[in-house]
């Protein structure tokens, strides 16, 4: 089959890029051809502004090939999202394996495209696609671009609403209800997405199932870091993957160096400018740390898949539940801490090593589950 995947546009974010990445592997090896249908946010330019990114452009490639700039970066001027002062992708040759369209504006004649594809199926998710906040047109993301009697399957794979309440618009409400009533099989990643589809779209059949990151193996994550990545990083230290820094999660950093005497490592990288990791890079910050402190969902995902001791802290405004979900799942409860005094309250328990037996079993049960979930939707 070859499946047209709707998920968060491919950016700076590495969680976001690797989940994709790890659906189209998973679902590779199942035989089927998928390919991420790439909507971003913006408007396809014209007139003035078209014009005025024209000169933009060619001030880039004057600034960077006669005058070395080293912070400028080449886009399109038909990108969405033309931005010289920032780089596209957090990692572009990695982001370069991932198969996927060219990228669709919000004014894009999106049943025309995807009727020229030939998908046999549709898979929307993982990451918070359901979240309007994140995802550009949200109505998009129910497929409101297949007329109601398109009879190709529609899936939805560890689909994520990011919160509670307000996750869409009541402007958007009455439309996505209606939209997910047409799909053959949805998934959510998170316990609180089924209350969610049950309370606020009736929709009773939701299956509870991973992340695509973690349906792949420590090893083959390793099999994307490089020997000179690797190599690179060798004296003992703590890993710290913080996306919005406080004073209580600097506090925990401070305290937590001071009890294990090893150094902290900063390792988010400039998510802005031109000295952003690599995918490489990035995984082996994590494959290498003798402690993770983070308080990214998918820092979380990977302390856990490569077996390290780690705390990670509540981070309310990117959605709670995603962490409350996993580490429930993986009997990790004990490794979340919301604050710098409970994390005191704690601290001989957080700075041991966890047994990840117990873990590894309830991940394998997990996986197979959510392995049947795909196989059994596109059937």
């Amino acid at each position: 089959m070859k499946i047209g995947i709707l998920t968060q546009p491919l950016r700076r974010n590495y969680g976001g890029i690797l989940q994709n990445w790890a659906l189209q592997q998973i679902l590779a090896d199942m035989g089927h051809k998928p390919e991420m249908i790439f909507l971003c946010g913006g408007h396809r330019p014209q007139g003035r502004l078209l014009a005025l990114r024209c000169m933009s452009l060619v001030k880039c490639v004057v600034k960077k090939y006669l005058f070395g700039y080293r912070n400028v970066f080449l886009y399109s001027v038909f990108n969405p999202e033309y931005n010289p002062s920032a780089p596209q992708y957090a990692d572009a040759e990695f982001v370069g394996r991932v198969h996927k369209t060219k990228q669709l504006t919000k004014d894009a004649d999106m049943e025309r495209f995807v009727a020229s594809r030939g998908y046999d199926a549709f898979i929307v998710g993982s990451d918070q696609v359901w979240r309007e906040d994140y995802s550009p047109s949200i109505t998009r993301f129910f497929l409101d671009f297949l007329p109601e009697c398109d009879n190709r399957p529609r899936i939805a794979y560890a689909a994520s609403f990011g919160k509670s309440k307000d996750y869409i618009s009541e402007a958007h409400m009455p439309r996505c209800r209606e939209l997910l009533l047409h799909f053959d099989a949805v998934s959510v990643r998170e316990h609180e997405g089924l209350d969610i589809l049950e309370r606020d779209f009736d929709y009773h059949k939701g299956v509870k199932v991973l992340d695509p990151t973690l349906l792949l193996s420590a090893d083959n994550y390793r099999e994307l870091i490089n020997g000179k990545d690797r190599a690179s990083i060798s004296e003992p230290h703590i890993a710290a993957y913080i996306l919005d820094m406080s004073e209580d999660k600097d506090a925990i950093l401070i305290e937590t160096t001071s009890c294990l005497r090893i150094p902290v490592k900063t390792f988010y990288g400039d998510f802005h400018g031109e000295n952003m990791l690599t995918v490489s890079q990035w995984l082996a910050e994590f494959d290498s740390a003798d402690f993770v402190v983070t308080d990214s969902f998918h820092g979380c995902i990977f302390s856990i898949i490569f077996h390290k001791p780690f705390v990670v802290i509540a981070n309310q405004e990117r959605g709670l539940e995603r962490f409350l979900s996993l580490l429930h799942d993986t009997g990790l409860e004990n490794r979340l801490v919301y604050s710098f005094d409970d994390f005191m309250a704690r601290k001989d328990h957080l700075l041991t090593v966890p047994d990840y037996t117990v873990t590894e079993q309830l991940l394998d049960t997990l996986r197979r589950m959510s392995l049947n979930f795909l196989t059994n939707a596109l059937d």
